[in-house]
């Protein structure tokens, strides 16, 4: 049950944000059902997806690079409030009044790549560090803040990130790659 422009961030590690082609990527949903073999490793898991996407939906696309503004994740100067993964100890959520949370153990990348939509731009990961961390963050959307619904106790996206984990948002403009789906047939080939 999911689009495919959920299908195809999974397969390119990309935001929402950072694909374009035809408005049906986005409302159409699929049951996509594949296996890799035993023992493959996760990194050999991305490109396996996006050639299933090639035989399943005849897909054909390409990557741009466009300026365009920006978020980049960067450790705040006060420091880091997070830790490495270890689930044997997993901190409880943040209270906060706030109405969306983001929580879990990720890497950078990853955190990245989920602070995209709630903070309506891309998000890159330029913060170094390595490994999974158990992030969890409380905040109020932006949108919610913008029509005045929002709790008045609940940290906006920017302030929970810094607050919360240790990071820091950064506004900057740069070149962000783009994939653009030519071709995707929308009916999916079986095997």
């Amino acid at each position: 049950n999911a689009t495919l422009k959920m299908i195809l961030q999974a397969a390119y590690g990309l935001s929402s944000l950072q694909i374009s082609g035809p408005d049906w990527l986005d409302s159409d949903r699929f049951d996509l059902a594949g296996k890799s073999p035993e023992g493959v490793p996760d990194s050999d898991l991305m490109p396996m997806l996006q050639s299933l996407l090639k035989e399943r939906f005849q897909l054909t696309a390409h990557r741009e690079n466009k300026e365009m503004p920006v978020y980049d994740l960067i450790v705040a100067k006060d420091g880091l409030r997070i830790s490495l993964f270890d689930p044997s100890h997993i901190p409880p959520p943040p209270r906060n009044g706030a109405a969306s949370m983001i929580i879990g153990p990720m890497t950078m990348s990853q955190l990245a790549n989920n602070l995209t939509s709630a903070a309506g731009r891309p998000v890159l990961d330029k913060t170094g560090l390595e490994g999974r961390y158990f992030c969890a963050v409380a905040f109020s959307p932006l949108a919610a803040r913008a029509t005045g619904t929002a709790d008045a106790d609940a940290l906006d996206i920017f302030a929970a990130v810094q607050q919360q984990l240790g990071l820091r948002l950064e506004a900057k403009k740069e070149p962000i790659e783009f994939l653009i789906v030519d071709r995707a047939e929308r009916v999916p080939h079986e095997n």
